[in-house]
Formats: structure tokens, C-alpha cells, sequence
């Protein structure tokens, strides 16, 4: 036999012949196709060469003998043999039969490749190897046959392949998908079986045992159906979409054209603002230096006066000090020849101090400044009633408003900030009417909808079928304003109900009956639900927050979102109403906002 080896084959196109039939019938014309066809059939799908000591499996594959023993080798203990070509598993090591009818028809082949334009060569299998660890669904992307790097995953035999070895897969039409998709997400959760079918009713994919359950009666087709209908039904959106793109775009070029003219007109006023701040500043600085400059002036000049006044009258004291000294003296001296000798000049003294008797001191003017106390009071006067203009200005727009809303609602533009601060309410969520699938928040204004249900207590109010809940605050008079996040849900409803409303079967939807009026996101698209009618509202975007205006005397309400209104519902409010929620995407949450007036 010669060095162990297989024979690679490369075929040049020779006169078409049928390689396996009569001589006559070999001179009949045949396609090169069928050469092809044939080669296939006596190559090795590991080593894709021609067999080298053919060997079958129980499952009807056959391989090279040394391909599949290595093939083995390096496979999995615990797995058991694995046939690399239908992966099917045999408990126990299968014994290895030569093919003797596969390896006639390769000897037959390597004699006849003159006639048929064949190239044989000799080729070691020295490369065959199957990857170490490789599982199915798993994140390598390595071919699980040889460690060939993988192209595409076979769906039904769940095994990774190279490019080489996806071919007896594509020959039975097996489904391909790329290497990085797992095995997991191409089945049923329930049935653990492949998704082949689609249903319309509810959008979810299904396995062929689904049919028997609850989509019994529903409208299912199969995933190619659903895929280009689909895709008809994207196609045909898809103008309006790129319309509403663009105009969508046209709207927000302008919206962010005023945000910045809105920011430098802003800028600008608060910088003449901090102008006439520093001027005002200066002024009072200045006017108060002023006036402390003239009234120091006014202190020194009074001082000076005060100071001369001081000086003569303390002279005068020390004179008369002295002549009362010298009076003193001259009533003990006893002699009166010494007292009649110093009378003299004693008398004379007393005769011009006798002046002081006339002195007058004339009182200065009192230093006076309360006029230019009068004229910084009346400054800060003024600055204290720009601030109550201001606070008083403010006021009044808001009442303006009010007044607007009541005497002319029909004309007035509803502005969501004023709507805040005249009618803004946080409403808190009411336990005892939660689904058993709804959790409610600690600070009940979150509502969630799980998977599994919730141990809430019985209750009349409690709704049994729908996941929705309703909120403790009833509004039977006025007007109110609220908002609620919907950022966490792709799938919900939100409006109000009546507090009539029944909570029990599938009637007390929100929406589905003439008791509540609601607004359904889902995903992308809007509705506006009443009375089991809906409405579609074109509003392009995915919206994450929507705003409720409630005039309960008028009947109105109002829903807002993103700045705007997206639909009015109007009505006849015989009863007290409540704002109500319902979360439909498991996981999805809906959030009573908290308003700050």
C-alpha cells in the first residue's frame, strides 16, 4: 500500500463523461456538475481528500479510519463517540467496518484518473484535529469537525463549521446562522425546540408544540412569511419615517436655534444686569463716601469752635482760681497794716475778673445729617419695592393666567411650567388595587411588573386580571396636573379611570371601556384609548415622559408630551376620577413624577 496517506484530488474540466456506468453510456455527454456530484461522495469529511482505508458508522457516515479514530481522540470523554458529519452520539465505542464498496470506487477512481483529467497527490492527515473543550451554543469560533475557524452555526445539528464542512448541511437545507449566535435563542423557552413559527395576535415566536396551546386559535405563520411580511410592512413605512425624520429634524434645527438665542438673549440681560449692579453699587458707595466725607467736615468744624470755646473758659477758670487764692490769703492776715497795704492791689484784681459776670457762651448749631439719612432711605425703598415689583410681577402672570384658563380656555396656550405651579399634584399609587403581578415602590409611586405575583392582600378594589393599579388621590372638582415617566416600559397605559370602575376580568383594561381614558405606548408607536376605541397619534420618537391636565368642571383632559398636547379627551365626569397605570412588558416600570410647585 505504500506510505499511509490519502489522495487530494483537484479536477480539471475534461469531456463530460458518467464515471460509474456502461462504456457505451460513458461516451454519452454529462454535465461536469455531475464529476463534482461524484468527488463529493468519495471525499472525507474531515480531511476532504479522498478516502484513505473508508470505515462506516452505525449512523450510515463514513470517514478515513485514522480521520475519525483522532477525531475521537481529542473529542470529550464524557460525551461518549461523536459521528463529526450528523453528531450523533454512540454510548459506546461502534467497531470500525472497512467500506469495501467506497474504497473499490476510490481504487477505481485513482486508476482512471488519466481518462478523467484527474490530479491525484498524496497528503498526510497529520493535520486532522478537533478542537479540545468546543461545545455547542458556546462562544468559540472554532470549527467543531477540525480547528478550522468557524463560518456558520447548523441550527438543527447544533454544531459550529468552516466553510468546507457547512456543505453537507447546505445540501440538506439545514438552517445556518452566524457563529456568535447561540443555539438557546433560537428556540422555544418552553419547549426547548426550534422557532419555526410566528404569531400575529400577540407577536411572540413559537415552536410547532405551541400550536397546541394557547395560540390554538390565533393567526400563525411561519417565520419566513412573517420575515417578508414584515419587511413589506417596514418598506412601506419607511418613506413616511424619512419624512418624519426630516421634519422632525427641521423642528428640532429651530427648537435648537431659539435654545441658543434663548441662552445669549439670557446672557446678555444678566450681564447689563450686573452693569447696572455695579453702577448702582458705585452709586451708593460714592453717595455714602459723600456723606461721610461732609459729615466729618461738619464734626471738625464744630470741634474747632468747641476747642477755642474750651480753651478760654478753662483761661478764666485758672484766673479766678487765683484771685480766690489770693482772697483766701488776705482774710487770715491778721495785721492790718499788711492787709490794708495788699487791699490795693487785691481790689484791683477783683475788678477785672468782675467781666466774667457779662460772659455768654453762645451753643453751636447741632451737627444735623439727617437729610442725607433721608435720601439712603429712599434708595433702599426703591430697592425693596424693584424687588416686590419683581416677586409681585411673577405672581400676577400666574394669575393672569388662572383667570385666562377659566374665563377663555379655548385661547390660552398651555404652558407646562405654569400648569406645574397652579395645578401641579404627585400622585402616590394605592396597594390594595396593584395586580398580584404588580410591585409597587416604598414610596408608592413606582409600579413594576414582575414575573412572579406579589402576596398583596385581598381586596375588592384589586384587579384579578389586568396588571394595572390605580392611585389614592381622587379628583371630583377643580383643575390638576400631573406627570408620569415612562422611560422603564415599552409597553404600558396611562390615564385615568373613574373610582366606578370594575376591576374584575378582562372589561376593566384601561381604555377598553366607558369608564377610563388613557394614552398606550407601544415601543414607538401612540394611541389614544376610550371606550375599546383607539385612536393612532403620529408622533414621531420614543417618548419617556408624558404630562396629564385635568379640568374636571369642563370635562377635559388633556395629555401632553414632549412639550406639546397629543391629544384632548373630552367627556362627561360623573364620578371621582384617579389616575390609573398599566405595565405590560415584564420588567417595565412606570413612575409617578414628583411635582415641585
Amino acid at each position: 500500500m505504500g506510505q499511509r496517506g490519502t489522495y487530494a484530488i483537484q479536477v480539471s474540466i475534461q469531456p463530460c463523461f458518467t464515471l460509474f456506468s456502461h462504456p457505451k453510456e460513458m461516451a454519452s455527454s454529462s454535465s461536469s456538475s455531475d464529476i463534482g456530484v461524484i468527488l463529493n461522495e468519495l471525499t472525507c469529511p474531515v480531511c476532504f481528500v479522498l478516502y484513505k482505508e473508508p470505515v462506516g458508522l452505525p449512523c450510515g457516515h463514513s470517514f478515513c479510519r485514522v480521520c475519525i479514530e483522532k477525531s475521537w481522540e481529542n473529542g470529550e470523554e464524557d460525551t461518549g463517540c461523536v459521528c463529526p458529519n450528523c453528531r450523533e452520539v454512540f454510548p459506546q465505542k461502534p467497531k470500525l467496518k472497512k467500506n469495501v464498496i467506497v474504497a473499490n470506487l476510490v481504487e477505481n477512481m485513482k486508476l482512471k484518473k488519466g481518462k478523467f483529467g484527474l490530479e491525484v497527490r498524496d497528503t498526510e492527515h497529520s493535520d486532522v484535529n478537533v478542537k479540545e473543550g468546543m461545545k455547542s451554543g458556546g462562544i468559540e469560533s472554532f470549527c467543531e469537525v477540525c480547528n478550522r475557524e468557524a463560518a456558520k452555526r447548523c441550527v438543527p445539528c447544533e454544531i459550529l463549521c468552516c466553510a468546507k464542512h457547512l456543505k453537507p448541511h447546505k445540501q440538506k437545507g439545514h438552517k445556518l446562522v452566524d457563529p456568535g449566535v447561540k443555539i438557546e435563542e433560537l428556540r422555544c423557552i418552553e419547549h426547548r425546540k426550534p422557532i419555526q413559527l410566528y404569531c400575529k395576535d400577540d407577536g411572540s415566536l413559537m415552536c410547532i408544540t405551541c400550536t397546541g396551546g394557547q395560540h390554538r386559535d390565533h393567526d400563525v405563520v411561519a417565520l419566513e412569511i412573517a420575515h417578508a411580511e414584515l419587511k413589506g410592512v417596514l418598506a412601506a413605512k419607511y418613506p413616511h419615517v424619512s419624512q418624519s425624520m426630516e421634519s422632525v429634524a427641521s423642528q428640532l434645527r429651530h427648537v435648537q436655534e431659539e435654545e441658543a438665542q434663548t441662552e445669549n438673549s439670557s446672557r446678555n440681560a444678566e450681564d447689563s444686569l450686573e452693569e447696572k449692579r455695579r453702577l448702582v453699587c458705585q452709586l451708593v458707595n460714592e453717595s455714602v463716601d459723600l456723606m461721610k466725607s461732609e459729615i466729618n467736615k461738619r464734626k471738625m468744624e464744630k470741634l474747632s469752635l468747641l476747642g477755642k470755646q474750651r480753651e478760654k473758659l478753662e483761661q478764666q477758670m485758672e484766673d479766678l482760681r487765683q484771685g480766690k487764692s489770693s482772697m483766701d490769703a488776705a482774710f487770715q492776715d491778721l495785721e492790718a497794716i499788711s492787709f490794708l497795704q495788699g487791699s490795693k492791689d487785691l481790689l484791683k484784681r477783683l475788678e477785672t475778673m468782675s467781666d466774667f459776670k457779662s460772659v455768654k457762651r453762645t451753643p453751636l448749631p447741632v451737627l444735623d445729617y439727617s437729610k442725607e439719612e433721608k435720601n439712603l432711605d429712599e434708595l433702599i425703598t426703591l430697592n425693596n419695592n424693584f424687588l416686590e415689583k419683581i416677586q409681585k410681577g411673577t405672581v400676577e402672570h400666574l394669575e393672569k393666567v388662572e383667570e385666562a384658563l377659566v374665563e377663555h380656555p379655548e385661547k390660552v396656550e398651555l404652558d407646562q411650567n405654569n400648569l406645574r405651579r397652579l395645578y401641579g399634584r404627585s400622585p402616590s399609587l394605592d396597594p390594595n388595587s396593584a395586580h398580584r403581578r404588580i410591585k409597587i415602590s416604598r414610596d408608592l409611586r413606582t409600579a413594576t411588573l414582575t414575573r412572579t405575583k406579589n402576596q398583596h392582600p385581598e381586596h375588592p378594589d384589586l384587579f384579578d386580571v389586568r396588571a394595572q393599579v390605580v392611585s389614592r388621590d381622587c379628583f371630583s372638582s377643580g383643575r390638576h396636573y400631573w406627570e408620569v415617566d415612562v422611560g422603564s416600559s415599552c409597553w404600558c397605559r396611562i390615564g385615568i379611570s373613574l373610582n366606578s370602575m370594575g376591576r374584575k376580568g378582562r372589561k376593566s383594561g384601561l381604555g377598553e371601556n366607558p369608564e377610563s381614558w388613557c394614552l398606550e405606548k407601544r415601543f414607538n408607536e401612540l394611541s389614544a384609548d376610550h371606550n375599546d376605541q383607539c385612536t393612532s397619534l403620529s408622533v414621531p420618537g420614543d417618548h419617556e415622559r408624558f404630562g396629564f391636565f385635568l379640568d374636571y368642571e369642563t370635562g377635559e383632559l388633556t395629555c401632553f408630551g414632549d412639550s406639546r398636547v397629543l391629544h384632548v379627551f373630552r367627556g362627561n365626569f360623573m364620578d371621582p376620577v384617579q389616575p390609573a397605570i398599566g405595565v405590560w412588558d415584564d420588567g417595565g416600570s412606570v413612575h409617578f413624577v414628583h411635582l415641585v410647585k
